[in-house]
Order: C-alpha cells, then structure tokens, then sequence
C-alpha cells in the first residue's frame, strides 16, 4: 500500500506544470495573446435564417463568417429522397505568426464538405 502511495506521489510531481526559462520575446508573444480584448463584434441573423459573424481583438486575430441555409437534396435512412435545409459556410481567418507576420486562411463548405484555402496552405492536384 506505501508503495501505491509512493508511486502516485511520484506521478503526481512529474505531472505538474514545468519550470522553465523562456525566451523574452516568446514571452511578450504570449502576453499578448493572455491580454487580448475583443476590440470589434458582429452577430446577426439575416433574413434566411442564416448569420454573420465577425471579430476582430487587439492581438491581431480577426475572423469573418456568413452562414446561408440552402435545400440540399438527401437520401434519408429509409432510402427515400428528401430536401434538407443545410447550413453553408464561407469565412476566413487571420492569426499573428510569431515573427510578425499574419497568416489568413479562408475556408467555405459545400455538398462535398469543408475546404480550406491560403497562401502558405499546399493545393491538391487537378483531377484528369
């Protein structure tokens, strides 16, 4: 029993968070991001049903999306056909890189799922 007691001790001091020294510039990068404050906020339902959305905060994080009901055209767990209402997204996003720069990344959704774009992402090859 001492030695269940001992060994959970043990696990419990390696768990802990670790001491270290950090970089002064990481360092400010995290403050940064710790203290950031929305600084600009959208939300509204359009007249669809569908939304906008939007944020911008003071580290330099901003974010843009619209959300468009569409029928889509389903198959449902009887076989049967039927048409759904489906929410379909179109945004994008920026966040700051650690040497200053931002990368931005855009994305929408449709029939065939969700699809990411940006200029630093790889682009898949165009099929024959």
């Amino acid at each position: 029993m001492k030695l269940i007691v001992l060994v959970c001790l043990a696990a419990v001091a390696l768990a802990r968070p670790q001491e270290f020294s950090a970089d002064p510039e990481l360092e400010a990068l995290r403050d940064r991001d710790r203290n950031a404050e929305i600084t600009s906020y959208q939300n509204e339902q359009t007249q669809d049903g569908g939304n906008v959305h939007s944020f911008t905060a003071t580290n330099g994080i901003e974010r843009q999306e619209e959300i468009r009901l569409q029928e889509v055209r389903v198959i449902n767990e009887n076989g049967d056909e039927e048409f759904r209402l489906v929410p379909f997204y179109t945004g994008e996003f920026k966040f700051p890189n650690p040497d200053g720069t931002f990368t931005t990344r855009r994305y929408y959704t449709d029939e065939t799922g969700i699809h990411f774009e940006g200029d630093d992402l790889p682009v898949a090859p165009q099929a024959f």
